[in-house]
Parts: structure tokens; C-alpha cells; sequence
């Protein structure tokens, strides 16, 4: 069986480093505490349930106007 997990949410973020001797490496980078929780999938039928609700495609992007790729 897959070990995923579903129904994840962020329930707590705050700023926890501000009084940190490090604060400023924290805050440069944006970093929050976070409290989180997600559940283990209960069977297989469920992962793959959830597993179909999912896109994961990803837009092809174009080359710019004047650039040509290389062989």
C-alpha cells in the first residue's frame, strides 16, 4: 500500500523566530512555525481515489521569439 496521506491543512502559522539571536536569517527567508495535520490513508481503493482527483500536469512552455534550439 502507498503510504500517503490526505485531507492536509496548515492549522497554525506564526512568526516564531522574531526573537530569535537568528532572526534576521528567518525573516530574510520568510520562515513560520507551523502546526499541520493529514491523515494516513485508511486502503488502497482510498489512495487511488484520491490519486485521481489530482492534475499534475505541467504547461510546456515556448521557446522565446528569436532563440532557436540547439540540436
Amino acid at each position: 500500500m502507498a503510504a500517503g496521506f490526505l485531507g492536509f491543512e496548515i492549522t497554525w502559522r506564526k512568526d516564531v523566530f522574531s526573537d530569535a539571536p537568528q532572526a534576521g536569517s528567518a525573516e530574510k527567508f520568510g520562515t513560520l512555525g507551523i502546526n499541520f495535520r493529514a491523515r494516513k490513508v485508511a486502503n488502497e481503493e482510498e489512495w487511488t481515489a484520491a490519486m485521481a482527483t489530482l492534475s499534475c500536469e505541467v504547461p510546456t512552455q515556448q521557446p522565446a521569439e528569436g532563440t532557436a534550439e540547439k540540436p
